[in-house]
């Protein structure tokens, strides 16, 4: 059995346009984006080095581009809020979402627009809470330099997520 399928600029710039405006999740289309790039790449019996394809290619990774841009926006106001209102589930749901580097990329810009002063507060606590949940592990764990974060009842994502977050801030943001 085959499907042959034929993808024109055009009619391509239609539909990514018209999932864009349809979806208010921009994750979701991100990748939605992703899959289809590597879809065509997979499928394409066009030759990969062929201007055609070439030029499906950039349009898709264009496309992608803009929705990374807008999903990278939505987690950093995300994150500020998170920091602001102290909302350890809704940091790590963005930690969690994103690498390392994209995550301290966005945390940095998050900072930024909180302002110093209110940062240095956050950090202090970021800081607290993070000492506090670790000590809270290793006397659970009742073992010199181990942590038993199920014992202590610490959520181990909200542990990981906080303590990137206070590394940042010890090792890059000026908070003292």
């Amino acid at each position: 059995n085959e499907l042959n399928l034929h993808i024109n600029t055009e009619l391509l710039d239609k539909f990514c346009q018209k999932i864009i405006k349809r979806s208010r999740n921009t994750s979701q289309i991100h990748e939605a984006l992703n899959v289809l790039e590597a879809f065509i790449s997979q499928f394409s019996v066009d030759s990969h080095g062929s201007t055609n394809y070439q030029n499906i290619q950039q349009q898709l990774k264009n496309f992608s581009a803009q929705t990374r841009q807008a999903m990278m926006q939505e987690k950093m106001l995300q994150i500020q809020q998170g920091l602001v209102e102290k909302d350890i589930k809704s940091l790590a749901q963005v930690y969690v979402s994103l690498s390392r580097n994209g995550f301290y990329q966005i945390l940095s810009e998050a900072t930024a627009a909180i302002g110093h002063e209110k940062t240095i507060v956050i950090a202090k606590w970021v800081i607290t809470w993070c000492e506090q949940a670790k000590d809270k592990a290793e006397k659970a764990s009742g073992y010199p330099d181990a942590l038993d974060f199920t014992q202590a009842n610490i959520n181990i994502e909200h542990y990981q997520a906080l303590s990137d977050i206070s590394y940042y801030f010890k090792h890059t943001y000026h908070y003292e």
